[in-house]
């Protein structure tokens, strides 16, 4: 298969019609397989692969549409919406030009899908030419079958996947995923169907042929089963009724509590914890008030001295200071008066004046030391009076503390006050206090029966589950008796005939996929000693991966980026065992990868992966860098980027360092 022309109109976040030119083209002698599209996250990546998928496979594409009407709602919401108008275009279309070879004869395929909203419905129509001739006379459902056989949506899943398939495959420990793609890979989900149907065959046969007697045990199971189920459902015919009960319930419950608020009874309901507040808060006032008469009558006055107490400090110290030359003036004379008695006799005139002089000086210098002393006290008055001052200062910072306190409290007992002053008395509302009482019991106790209800049709379901598990028993002992077990034997036979096919189909078809994800991995690991090899169990798909001596290696040991290796070699491995010659659409590939894995996907990966490569990725994914080493295999670049003010992406050929707009 390859892929010439996708044309995208009013899909999705393409407003108006796009037309994609997908087809590799031959550059220097050679052809290059890789179609590079770029865009920022939102610009509308994942809605070309969608549309791709959507556009072959129509409901089976939608994973979350699990009914024509959750489809039908999707297609709806696919429609384009522009931002300038503010309006839904009327119809939305997807057109994929391919070519396909079949038993050696290659074709061209123009496959249309369209959709029209018309009111509240909507009509979806599927259009297939080939050769460029409608093919005619097919309904929408033998057209659908017609993409189905000639693409099998199983397989294609194995070529086009997103970032979100490749990191289900990294983070599987339990082979969940991996087991799928298997199962896809060799159609065994298709031949697990045909398996259930025969089954089902199997069992209506069996109970059409039973003879009397386990046809009589088969009726009375028959008829528990049946009676267990309309038991079931008269039980859920009663929830459904006193669910309605309920619902009526409730809003006379809603309407008498909005009754009684509006008579204050949210006031009168917490009265009582109003007034327990209101002493609670008086006793506290009290305590403030007692601490702080108790520092009143001690030191706390002093504080308000203000300057006046740091004068009367200052005074003290200076006077502690002078305290030692206290009299010095009178001492001073005395002392001078009576050596000038006792020198006079010994000296002469000049001598004695001389010494005088000398004697009279030493004095005077004494004398001047002395200060003017207001307060005459001893160091431990004068100790008492400034540790006095001390605690006033300390006192006061707790009495601030005590008097902001209490006004807090004298603030909250005067809003106490107010709200208990608008309760209204509990006569004025007694009445409505016990219609509300009273709805909520009614309420309670529909709620107890709903309860039974459920636990009752808890106990009759498993009841039918056990009735259902014996007529299972009962219709295998009589497939054994039957008139018609050799049908019934063809229908084992087929059975065991299929299972035989799936295990050497799942041998074969493993032991190839095992050799090709040795070669995958290798050529992809950043660490050229990796060589690791994958070991699958045919019956499970359980796999462990092994080195080449055989030994063990748990997956979660692998970094981020080898797990993401081990999940694009494990799609590559399966594509290449599809034995299938389809595109390869990647989208958002190397968002876990570091740069080394990176240049080992560009260089031995996206080149030879198909003959056709379509990468949808971001700036930071394909850089500047990279984008230059992939360069020689890029057939055509396109760039997506989306305009807020309308609401649609535009398109231009080129890379995120091209701007040439697209023709």
């Amino acid at each position: 298969m390859l892929i010439q022309e996708l044309v995208l109109r009013n899909f999705r976040i393409y407003g108006g019609e796009h037309r994609f030119n997908l087809a590799p083209r031959m550059r220097y002698g050679k052809t290059r397989p890789i179609i590079l599209f770029g865009g920022l996250n939102g610009a509308g990546k994942t809605s070309l692969l969608t549309g791709l998928r959507l556009a072959l496979y129509g409901r089976s594409a939608i994973e979350d549409s699990s009914s024509q009407k959750d489809y039908e709602a999707y297609l709806a919401k696919s429609i384009h919406r522009s931002k300038v108008t503010d309006r839904r275009a009327n119809e939305a279309s997807i057109e994929l030009n391919f070519t396909y070879a079949k038993l050696g004869v290659e074709s061209a395929f123009k496959v249309i899908r369209s959709w029209r909203l018309s009111g509240k419905s909507l009509k979806e129509s599927l259009e297939i030419s080939e050769n460029g001739e409608p093919i005619r006379g097919l309904t929408y459902d033998q057209a659908q079958n017609f993409l189905n056989e000639l693409i099998p949506i199983g397989v294609s899943a194995l070529f086009f996947f997103d970032g979100e398939k490749i990191k289900d495959l990294a983070d599987d420990t339990g082979g969940t995923a991996l087991e799928q793609s298997i199962k896809k890979l060799l159609g065994l989900d298709i031949i697990e169907r045909l398996s259930g149907d025969l089954t089902v065959l199997h069992r209506n046969i069996a109970k059409s042929s039973a003879r009397d007697e386990i046809d009589k045990l088969i009726s009375s199971e028959t008829a528990s089963l049946n009676n267990l189920r309309a038991s079931i459902e008269k039980i859920r015919s009663e929830i459904s009724t006193q669910m309605a009960v309920k619902a009526e319930s409730d809003s006379k419950l809603n309407q008498l509590k909005r009754a009684f608020d509006e008579k204050g009874g949210h006031f009168s309901s917490s009265r009582k914890d109003i007034e327990r507040e209101i002493d609670q808060t008086t006793a506290t006032k009290s305590e403030l008030i007692a601490e702080i008469s108790i520092l009143l009558a001690d030191a706390t006055p002093l504080s308000l001295s203000g300057d006046f107490s740091d004068r009367v400090l200052d005074q003290i110290e200076t006077d502690l200071e002078s305290s030692p030359f206290k009299n010095t003036d009178s001492i001073a004379k005395s002392l001078s008066k009576s050596l000038n008695s006792k020198l006079k006799a010994d000296l002469n005139k000049a001598t004695l004046q001389k010494i005088s002089g000398l004697i009279n000086d030493t004095l005077k210098d004494l004398s001047s030391r002395q200060k003017y002393t207001i307060h005459d006290l001893t160091p431990v008055q004068a100790s008492g009076i400034m540790a006095a001052f001390s605690k006033a200062r300390d006192q006061k910072s707790l009495a601030t503390a005590l008097f902001e306190r209490l006004q807090q409290v004298e603030d909250k007992l005067d809003e106490l006050g107010a709200m208990i002053a608008r309760a209204p008395d509990d006569d004025l509302i007694r009445t409505e206090f016990e219609n509300l009482q009273k709805a909520q019991a009614e309420v309670a106790t529909i709620d107890a029966k709903i309860a039974q209800l459920r636990e009752k049709a808890e106990h009759e379901a498993q009841q039918a589950v056990d009735c259902a598990r014996r007529l299972d028993k009962l219709y295998e002992k009589a497939a054994k008796t039957s008139d018609q077990a050799r049908v019934l034997g063809y229908i084992g036979a087929t059975n065991d005939l299929l299972s035989d096919f799936v295990d050497h189909s799942a041998k074969a078809k493993i032991i190839d996929l095992e050799n090709q994800f040795t070669q995958c991995f290798s050529s992809l690991a950043r660490k050229e000693d990796m060589k690791i090899g994958i070991k699958i169990d045919p019956k499970t798909f359980r796999f462990q991966l092994v080195t080449g001596d055989g030994d063990l290696v748990d997956k979660d040991s692998l970094s981020a980026g080898e797990k993401q290796i081990f999940a694009i070699s494990i799609l590559e491995a399966l594509a290449k065992t599809s034995g299938r010659q389809l595109p390869m659409i990647v989208d958002t590939p190397l968002g876990r990868l570091d740069s080394m894995h990176r240049a080992k996907l560009i260089e031995g990966y996206f080149p030879r992966a198909s003959h056709q490569m379509i990468i949808l990725s971001t700036d930071t994914e394909v850089d500047e860098e990279f984008y230059q080493a992939l360069s020689p295999e890029i057939s055509r670049a396109y760039r997506l980027e989306y305009n807020a003010e309308s609401g649609s992406t535009e398109v231009a050929e080129g890379y995120f360092w091209q701007q040439r707009k697209a023709g």
